[in-house]
């Protein structure tokens, strides 16, 4: 169970690397990504989801300043990071979501989110140690 939740893992996270650099050649040529297949030529993106980016930014920078300030020496691992932002992106578009009345296709695109959140948790979850283990106990 462990490897499939591994694979899938890899599988969701390639592909949203893989999104990421296409989005962001897009942009460079004038073309608006965003997602997860919307194409633009010329359309800004809606409000409420460079406010929800915004805000998950500056969310972020705060957590990450504050766990600095705290434990300034923890190790962080990269699937750590993504971990974070995908909460937080979620937790921000849904009440951003909430308070500016959007239409209901875009809270689908919040689940697919939360999903992708769910699994980069379990994922990055550090793995269970047993302190007290002895190769003599039962």
């Amino acid at each position: 169970m462990k490897k499939l939740i591994k694979l899938l893992a890899k599988v969701l996270i390639a592909f949203l690397g893989v999104w990421c650099v296409c989005a962001s050649l897009a942009a460079l040529y004038g073309v608006s990504l965003y997602f997860p297949f919307y194409i633009t030529d010329g359309v800004e993106i809606p409000y409420h989801r460079l406010l929800a980016l915004r805000v998950t930014i500056l969310l972020t920078f705060a957590y990450y300043s504050l766990k600095y300030l705290i434990s300034e020496s923890r190790q962080l691992y990269p699937i750590q990071f993504l971990d974070t932002i995908l909460k937080i992106y979620f937790c921000s578009a849904l009440v951003i979501g909430i308070r500016l009345e959007v239409a209901a296709s875009e809270f689908m695109v919040l689940i697919l989110f939360l999903l992708m959140a769910i699994v980069t948790h379990v994922v990055s979850r550090p793995k269970l140690r047993r302190f007290y283990y002895s190769k003599f106990s039962d």
